[in-house]
């Protein structure tokens, strides 16, 4: 195999991509990722044994997000080099940085602040919108340009391939994400939970589309408990919502297990939690769109909405509770590491025998 160094958007946050990358470094052996910016306290602790480079200072890092009229000229001049070929995951900005060695573009999702910008403009003022939409063709130009000098691209779902096709007009393979359980043991959260309760796991993005979950989760009669950074401001235990906040692979584990469900009412490119609670044998209930499409079987791992309304979410809620633990884990297991490190490698072997 040849030496792999990876690159990532920016390491400060515990989210799916950054699930994705600490997987690439133990499949592939990697000890180095070039990062825009680099926060350990608040990303996965697998990071720390690797060599971060990081083009931002520690100081400014929780800042990434409000540098958004700059990070183009950031990642322009975050260089890559070393190693026989980079392995790039990006949902916008790793695929800018200057590789001078050729590089594979693993895609999450185009750019939501240039192709989706309803969706992520949801969170936004009204002066930063004004902002975005008046940067957004130029900023559109660099992207297209820069995804265009990859020596490969793979698309993490068929849906993102669609939309980068859209987006960029290129063609690319679809390897889906590599799921795993995310903790050995389970550790039950020091916080007081229901019984029984739904659960959504989702940072504070307009598009993931909590409220909907929460609408769902009373229509179903329900308590639900949400997990992610930015969730314990949604925290309302008398009204049947708990927000935990951030917790531990440990603690969402334990969550995943005592669920009855866990919910998807997102639009997601993928859709990794539902199949991280499939793992643990809890079932899902989804709107019937984007990746979900693809990571929930109905009848078996879960079930779709007939629409994307609380009233149908909240119908799908009561069906999902009746499905069969171990047939959400045998169908989750089909979407494991080892199949995900070897679609990635044979990619990687490819451009390396190119170059």
């Amino acid at each position: 195999m040849p030496e792999v160094v990876l690159a990532h958007d920016y390491l400060v946050q515990v989210g799916g991509a950054e699930r994705v990358v600490a997987a690439w470094a133990t499949g592939f052996g990697a000890g180095r990722v070039v990062t825009l910016a680099y926060r350990p306290e608040t990303t996965f602790e697998a990071f720390r044994a690797l060599d971060v480079q990081a083009s931002i200072p520690h100081a400014l890092s929780t800042q990434v997000e409000r540098m958004l009229p700059v990070l183009p000229s950031i990642a322009a001049h975050t260089t890559v080099s070393g190693g026989d070929v980079a392995l790039v995951s990006t949902s916008g900005w790793a695929h800018r940085f200057r590789f001078e060695i050729p590089h594979v573009v693993y895609v999450h999702s185009p750019a939501r602040w240039l192709y989706a910008a309803d969706d992520y403009r949801m969170r936004l003022s009204r002066l930063r919108r004004a902002g975005l939409a008046m940067s957004t063709p130029l900023l559109r130009g660099g992207d297209r340009e820069a995804m265009r000098r990859a020596s490969a691209i793979v698309s993490n779902s068929q849906v993102t391939r669609d939309r980068m096709r859209a987006a960029y007009g290129l063609d690319s393979v679809v390897v889906s994400p590599p799921v795993e359980v995310v903790a050995r043991d389970a550790v039950r959260p020091v916080r007081d939970l229901p019984r029984e309760f739904v659960v959504v796991v989702a940072r504070d993005r307009g598009y993931k589309n909590v409220a909907l979950a929460v609408a769902a989760a009373q229509d179903a009669g329900l308590p639900i408990v949400i997990v992610g950074s930015g969730s314990e401001t949604l925290d309302e235990p008398d009204s049947g919502v708990i927000g935990l906040g951030r917790v531990t692979d440990a603690e969402l584990c334990w969550v995943y297990r005592a669920a009855s469900v866990v919910l998807g009412a997102g639009r997601e490119d993928f859709g990794l939690t539902v199949l991280e609670a499939a793992l643990e044998g809890t079932p899902a209930a989804t709107v019937a769109a984007g990746g979900y499409l693809e990571t929930v079987r109905p009848g078996v791992s879960g079930v779709h909405a007939a629409s994307a309304s609380s009233d149908d979410l909240g119908a799908a809620i009561r069906n999902a509770r009746d499905l069969d633990p171990v047939a959400c884990r045998d169908w989750a297991r089909g979407f494991g590491r080892d199949a995900h490190i070897a679609r990635i490698g044979r990619v990687i072997e490819q451009v390396a025998q190119r170059a």
